[in-house]
């Protein structure tokens, strides 16, 4: 997920995660994936137009889309509660103080400009400002129609960033998201997406997006858990496609079917970094990498979910399961399968909410063709060790367990959230391998650590990790739990 910096967070259920800050190519097609259909319908924080609709509850497969399936677009109520939030009267705390300070009323809606602050161990700091805007549909209609999200951002080597972000809602149900962003050097980005949950008037959630995206911010350190910190290359990473996934509930609101079709022409190219280049390093990676390969990939995942909360879990069991199929008798240039096995619960302790233990197991391992070391999982910060750089440690399969002591130290009520501050101890165990017979517990990287947290229900959550071990220490700024 995008990087935020923890001040006044729940405006950020505004933006959908930018690609450009995601991990490594692998991370998001076989453990993360491509993108996926949002939630359910609209909440009650918004106006209904026409008779009111059904309340739903949250679809359970929210993880599995960001887990094993893919980071995702918010649904509508996401995107427009805080907006409307913002107009009511504050708490008198130092949070809600500042928000009334900087939020603008204007006729169309409050224009609110937050600071944004992203950190990466590879990339240094990104700063910036992200002016974020509610459109009404006029001045007797409360209903939010459009929400307006631009940013400009500053980093060492990408330079300036400009982005623009749309949100269109021609209903309550459905949305539209259009994204571009152009930075001074390398990244460049393009992105329609489409999402509803009751396609053809049945409960299957349908999304549909189309992108072509240059990001200049993966990192490669060679293939293998004994490749070296010292041989760390940087590269530009290019895709242009599309795709589209299906969600189709089961049983009893916990079992779920997914299908993803996904159609993408990919290569890379020099970073934007001058020095420590993936061409001049790994010259013979590089050159089978940036020529240009056709990844035509079909999903099908199940999954067992009954967790308590989508995004911010305190109890429950999820267990996922899923396969990536490419063939080239499909117009694919790969024959390959990627299989994911996931596992996470959580365990609250008298089901009081203060301590909560989390934990999570992932196994990934990628059979067939030997594939440009983009398209291999990874493991690195922001995918299973977070005392790593992105893209740390790259094969064809992949392990990794975590666990976290999540303890709240307090709670408040923040406008209509309920603020809590949070923090967890926590202890990363991950390791990468050629093939299963070669999976070793000698192999095994361990990353002990804490988190500081801001947590400001329903759906935001603010980090600050601080990790160490074999390959040094790592502070991440980020929005959103590790799992």
């Amino acid at each position: 997920m995008t990087r935020k910096l923890p001040a006044l967070l729940f405006l950020l259920a505004l933006c959908a995660p930018d690609l450009s800050s995601q991990p490594g190519p692998a991370a998001r097609e076989t453990e993360l994936g491509g993108s996926a259909p949002a939630q359910a319908a609209a909440g009650p924080a918004l106006k209904a137009r026409g008779p009111a609709a059904k309340k739903k509850k949250p679809h359970k497969s929210a993880k599995l889309k960001d887990e094993v399936v893919g980071q995702e677009p918010k649904t509508r109520a996401e995107l427009v509660k805080p907006l409307e939030i913002a107009e009511t009267a504050p708490k008198e705390n130092i949070l809600a103080r500042t928000l009334g300070a900087i939020t603008i009323n204007t006729a169309k809606g409050p224009i609110i400009p937050f600071p944004v602050v992203d950190s990466n161990k590879d990339m240094g700091v990104s700063f910036g400002i992200m002016p974020i805007m509610a459109i009404r549909g006029g001045p007797n209609d409360k209903t939010i129609k459009a929400v307006l999200a631009p940013s400009a951002t500053y980093n060492e080597y990408l330079r300036t960033t400009l982005t623009y972000r749309q949100y269109i809602f021609p209903d309550e149900q459905r949305f539209f998201l259009l994204r571009a962003s152009y930075s001074q050097k390398v990244e460049r980005e393009f992105i329609i997406y489409y999402y509803t949950p009751q396609a053809w008037g049945s409960e299957i959630r349908v999304g549909a997006e189309a992108k072509n995206w240059v990001t200049g911010k993966p990192s490669f350190y060679g293939l293998g858990i004994d490749s070296s910190r010292k041989d760390r290359a940087n590269y530009a990473l290019n895709m242009t496609g599309e795709e589209f996934t299906v969600d189709l509930p089961l049983v009893n609101h916990h079992f779920f079917f997914n299908f993803n079709h996904a159609l993408y022409l990919k290569r890379i190219s020099d970073g934007p970094q001058e020095s420590g280049q993936v061409s001049g390093l790994f010259p013979a990676l590089f050159n089978q990498a940036s020529k240009e390969n056709t990844f035509l990939t079909h999903r099908f995942a199940l999954v067992y979910d009954d967790t308590d909360h989508p995004f911010l879990p305190k109890l429950g069991t999820y267990i996922a399961a899923s396969v990536n199929y490419s063939d080239k008798s499909l117009a694919s240039d790969f024959n390959y399968r990627t299989y994911v096995v996931q596992l996470k619960h959580y365990y609250n302790y008298k089901e009081e909410g203060k301590y909560v233990t989390a934990i999570h197991y992932l196994y990934q391992f990628t059979k067939g063709d030997a594939l440009p070391f983009y398209a291999l999982p990874q493991l690195g910060e922001s995918t299973g060790l977070r005392m790593a750089g992105d893209g740390r440690f790259v094969d064809r399969g992949k392990f990794v367990f975590t666990v976290e002591e999540r303890i709240t130290l307090s709670r408040s009520p923040f406008m209509k959230f309920i603020s809590e501050s949070e923090i967890a101890p926590f202890l990363d165990i991950g390791t990468v391998f050629p093939k299963p017979s070669e999976f070793s517990a000698r192999n095994l990287k361990y990353s002990p650590g804490i988190s500081a947290r801001i947590v400001i229900r329903p759906q935001v959550v603010g980090t600050l990790d601080f990790a160490f071990g074999s390959e040094g220490t790592n502070a991440i700024i980020k929005v959103g739990y590790p799992f």
